[in-house]
């Protein structure tokens, strides 16, 4: 029986989520999805929000605060906390190779205060669900990333999604904390204002079609309305104490992704490539989410070219 089915049957209340970073990309989302799937959702992260814009993402209570321990603990006095989602954390390979400290401390050092915390909590501890990323497998060659495979970073970034992942394991292990961990793939939808995508479509309104690699760079692509379900399932269904997920849906090349948001958008644009290649950009990053699709009964519902369509339109709104 899943949680918030429990709950609604034995206590008569609706589960608590605490989304940790719910004023980001995915934890916004996220915040969403648990709201629909029947949980009341308290939001802690940066951000000055009215009662009225955190109600939009189905946040019942926003609490502006730094993701410390210090700030953490200034929660105890929720009695009622049934599961935690740690969206926070910078969330951008590039900017573990600009500023690496402060990607430790955002992707290791939350993690680590969130883990404390949980660990703190009376029995039964609240379900913890940690985001960490495809980065930690590096480069698997011409195979899927299943969540058995070898583990081996080739950026920052990835290094310190690992390190924040063996704290998960320790604290499960050790402490008896429920952890899942969820790696996503190449997340993103609309409201998405940086990485690739963002990128792509202010060169093309501006005229622009040159881009950095070589356009065949594979990529497994996940919309973010099916990650923030996929969170909100495994912070919700019934589990063995450490799970960890894979999150993708549907595989394409840099250049074919390109190439269909330009047809969409500025279809007189043709993206073309330097051929020039980064260390910490793997050739193949794709995934089997097999696992997660069983145990947790997920299935994304957002096909590519139609999110490639609803991200153009959403761009081209911004800028109308």
């Amino acid at each position: 029986m899943d949680l918030q089915r429990h709950l609604t049957q034995n206590n008569h209340r609706r589960p608590t989520a605490l989304v940790v970073g719910a004023a980001g990309f995915v934890g916004r989302h996220t915040c969403r999805a648990l709201a629909a799937s029947g949980c009341a959702v308290i939001g802690i992260g940066h951000g000055r929000w009215t009662a009225q814009e955190a109600a939009q993402y189905g946040i019942d209570r926003w609490i502006e605060a730094d993701i410390t321990l210090e700030a953490l603990i200034g929660l105890d006095h929720l009695d009622t906390v049934d599961c935690v989602v740690h969206c926070a954390g910078s969330g951008a390979v590039s900017f573990s190779y600009s500023d690496p400290w402060q990607d430790f401390q955002r992707a290791t050092v939350t993690t680590a205060a969130v883990l404390e915390w949980v660990r703190r909590r009376e029995k039964p501890r609240p379900r913890l669900v940690v985001v960490s990323s495809a980065a930690v497998y590096g480069d698997q060659g011409d195979t899927d990333s299943t969540e058995t495979s070898i583990r081996s970073p080739i950026s920052p970034y990835g290094f310190h999604k690992l390190a924040a992942e063996s704290l998960c394991e320790s604290a499960s292990r050790f402490f008896d904390v429920p952890v899942s961990i969820v790696r996503l793939f190449s997340v993103y939808g609309e409201g998405l204002r940086k990485q690739l995508l963002w990128d792509a479509m202010s060169k093309f309104s501006r005229g622009e079609d040159q881009f950095f690699g070589t356009g065949h760079e594979l990529r497994d692509w996940l919309h973010v309305d099916d990650a923030a379900k996929l969170l909100s399932a495994a912070a919700l269904a019934p589990q063995s104490r450490f799970e960890i997920f894979n999150g993708a849906n549907q595989q394409a090349t840099t250049a074919q992704v390109l190439q269909q948001l330009a047809a969409v958008s500025f279809p007189s644009v043709s993206p073309h490539f330097n051929g020039e290649t980064h260390t910490g950009n793997p050739r193949r990053l794709t995934a089997n989410c097999d696992h997660a699709c069983r145990l947790l009964a997920w299935a994304p519902q957002v096909d590519l070219a139609e999110g490639l369509r609803r991200y153009a339109e959403w761009f081209l709104r911004q800028r109308a």
